[in-house]
């Protein structure tokens, strides 16, 4: 892989084979969202409790993710467990993902039902989008920067008007 020397970063420049590869990844995982928020949303009319459904999904997706870890320990030759070391290196803020990811998942079964799968996942991705041109542009958790520009701002601005058609028709 190759490199190339941006004011601010220096980004790996991959194969466009494995670049459609990614965005098929990242595609089928965003059209997952939607299924996401109908299996949330049947449990939510099912049990009446959106707390309830929140500790279920999380069960249910720590129960998946332990799996596939056995399974990977199993079959991978690679087994590197973190050291002392790394978790001492490690930002004390960094294991709190699972908690914005909580958040959502209650955003989701609490609002999506009365706005839409649609509505809600344009907003959702605007919010996303929003926030995460402003980590690019400070080059903030971990990720290079990446500065702000009027083609940046641009497809924010799309997205926000995508939004509230999706959201008005």
């Amino acid at each position: 892989m190759t490199t190339t020397s941006a004011p601010d970063t220096a980004r790996r420049v991959l194969p466009r084979s494995v670049i459609a590869l990614v965005f098929l990844f990242m595609l089928i995982g965003g059209a997952l969202r939607s299924v996401e928020a109908g299996c949330q949303n049947s449990l939510k009319l099912a049990l009446h409790n959106v707390w309830l459904c929140g500790v279920i999904s999380y069960a249910v997706a720590l129960t998946g993710v332990g799996i596939i870890l056995a399974v990977s320990l199993v079959f991978s030759s690679q087994r590197r467990w973190p050291t002392r070391a790394d978790l001492a290196a490690m930002p004390k803020w960094a294991p709190f993902g699972g908690l914005t990811g909580g958040a959502a998942i209650f955003a989701m079964i609490t609002v999506a039902s009365s706005v839409g799968v649609s509505t809600f996942n344009a907003v959702i991705i605007a919010g996303q989008m929003f926030l995460a041109t402003a980590m690019d542009h400070f080059g903030v958790m971990g990720f290079p920067r990446r500065r702000v520009n009027a083609q940046r701002l641009a497809a924010c601005a799309m997205i926000v008007v995508g939004s509230y058609l999706m959201a008005k028709y």
